[in-house]
């Protein structure tokens, strides 16, 4: 499974490169310094059960993408321990994530813990690739979450995402199936990832048939692409009492300071895989005002989703970049820095095969 993402990045799934121009096209400018949450809102570790920032698991167990090894568990678990103790407690996982790797390290992390004391988020990648997609239609996300509580170790998820818009079936077919796996205790909440807001709305509707509200919606979200909060889909969300989740928030480390020019991040790292010399000028702006704060870069991008209303998701592989995610709360950028970030920020744009919202 983890092959079928990696090649769907190979074909452009991304919402910022593959099939479309490397060039960015930059936010437009009536937008610098818009839609920012207000200055009260600024969340800690510890003022609500699931953390406002949301460790992003997909480099746990990938080898295609992420290139993951085996003797990376030790810190990756000494990471998750600084996490927690901090009070981050969500973790997103997915069944194609390393081909259900990522799900079996996830359960092996918190396998000790209370489970009221974490929160685990998995999703069904519905592809037209998998058989039971059609054969059982409704029930396929029902049977696949099955599969990912026995490698996860647990009897419930918190909340459980289908990922569009590859599933074939109806949104109809699909809210059946979640409905499912809420009535039988497999999950406490439903979402979905990559949704434009018609499909949210759709999906939203159709779960109300059943008595089940919709949670949330994941999308790619950072200052190198801003396309859900200038079409509104942050908004949206926000406007019908749900969690805008936000992945790729570092643009796959682009944003950290840790890729160059001279030292560009791997080719599978295609989510914003903008050429580095086309976003100097963004990441000299981030530069400054993470070292005016004394902050660091990653810890700035992720203030920055935060300050938009977003609910940022970041892949976590050692105790230094805990602390950079953990760092991101507390505090809120000025309205003048989000306006300098905005003034370099980068629209995006979205794709046929996978980027709807």
């Amino acid at each position: 499974m983890e092959k079928v993402l990696q090649t769907g990045l190979s074909l452009g799934m991304s919402a910022t490169s593959g099939i479309h121009s490397s060039k960015p096209n930059r936010a437009p400018r009536e937008f610098d310094g818009k839609n920012i949450m207000p200055p009260s809102y600024c969340p800690t570790a510890k003022d609500r059960v699931a953390s406002h920032i949301c460790v992003g698991a997909w480099p746990w167990g990938d080898k295609s993408t992420w290139h993951y090894k085996e003797e990376e568990f030790p810190a990756i678990e000494a990471a998750w321990h600084e996490l927690y103790d901090a009070g981050i407690n969500f973790i997103d996982t997915a069944q194609a994530y390393g081909s259900g790797e990522s799900e079996r390290l996830v359960g092996k992390l918190v396998k000790d813990l209370p489970r009221d004391s974490y929160v685990i988020q998995t999703k069904w990648l519905g592809t037209t690739l998998d058989a039971k997609n059609y054969v059982h239609a409704s029930d396929a996300p029902y049977k696949t979450l099955k599969s990912s509580l026995e490698r996860l170790g647990l009897e419930y998820v918190d909340i459980y995402l289908v990922h569009g818009p590859t599933h074939p079936q109806s949104v109809k077919t699909v809210a059946e199936g979640l409905a499912k796996c809420v009535n039988e205790g497999l999950t406490k909440a439903v979402g979905v990832a990559n949704y434009g807001n018609d499909k949210v709305l759709e999906m939203k509707a159709a779960l109300a048939e059943h008595g089940i509200p919709l949670a949330t919606n994941q999308v790619e979200y950072s200052i190198l692409r801003r396309y859900p909060e200038i079409h509104g889909e942050i908004k949206m969300c926000l406007d019908n009492g749900m969690i805008f989740q936000s992945y790729s928030s570092l643009a796959q480390g682009r944003l950290t300071g840790k890729y160059t020019v001279e030292h560009p991040p791997p080719k599978t790292y295609r989510f914003s895989s903008y050429p580095m010399e086309e976003i100097q000028e963004t990441l000299a702006v981030l530069e400054n005002i993470a070292k005016a704060r004394g902050k660091a870069m990653a810890s700035v991008a992720l203030n920055y989703n935060i300050s938009k209303g977003a609910l940022p998701l970041v892949g976590i592989r050692n105790p230094e970049q805990a602390k950079q995610a953990i760092d991101a709360l507390g505090w809120r950028l000025t309205e003048q820095e989000i306006i300098e970030l905005d003034r370099v920020s980068v629209e995006g744009t979205k794709t046929v095969l996978w980027q709807q919202g």
